[in-house]
């Protein structure tokens, strides 16, 4: 009697869901893109830093073109991490991996919104430049939070 409750209660519990050895493959290729992206968001960032004060309304809008343009890959890049993560956990990926991922795509949704060049960016610019430095602090401490957790967890 007790080794039939114990042999239908261990089949209850489902077991902890890893990926196999070609899923993680998969993950960690996707993995290296959302890293790949990471960095090309850190030039932009460190490039938009540079000279802003004495920085032409040119120069201004063509950084904020950069900067919209990274923050808008590794968003798809992030996206593509969370379907693969999806499907490679069914129930459910890393608890931390999908917070950070969440506040960064938040954090890559505004910085979409705020270097947008095409809507009234002449009004905009000088704003821009004066809360960028802000904005930009808020968006690098998303990235460095991300990759903390931006690894697979052991077998």
């Amino acid at each position: 009697m007790i080794a039939t409750f114990l042999l239908v209660w261990t089949a209850a519990v489902p077991p902890v869901q890893r990926p196999d050895s070609a899923t993680r493959a998969r993950i960690n290729v996707i993995l290296q893109s959302v890293r790949d992206s990471l960095d090309r968001v850190r030039g932009a960032v460190y490039n938009f830093r540079t000279d802003l004060g004495r920085a032409s309304p040119v120069v201004v809008h063509s950084r904020a073109q950069r900067m919209q343009a990274s923050c808008v890959g590794a968003d798809a890049a992030l996206v593509r991490l969370d379907s693969v993560l999806n499907v490679s956990y069914p129930t459910g990926a890393p608890t931390d991996l999908r917070r950070e991922s969440r506040a960064l795509r938040a954090e890559f949704a505004a910085c979409r919104r705020e270097y947008d060049t095409t809507q009234r960016w002449e009004q905009r610019a000088d704003s821009v430049r004066d809360w960028a430095p802000y904005k930009l602090r808020r968006l690098e401490d998303a990235m460095r939070r991300f990759g903390r957790v931006a690894t697979l967890p052991r077998r």
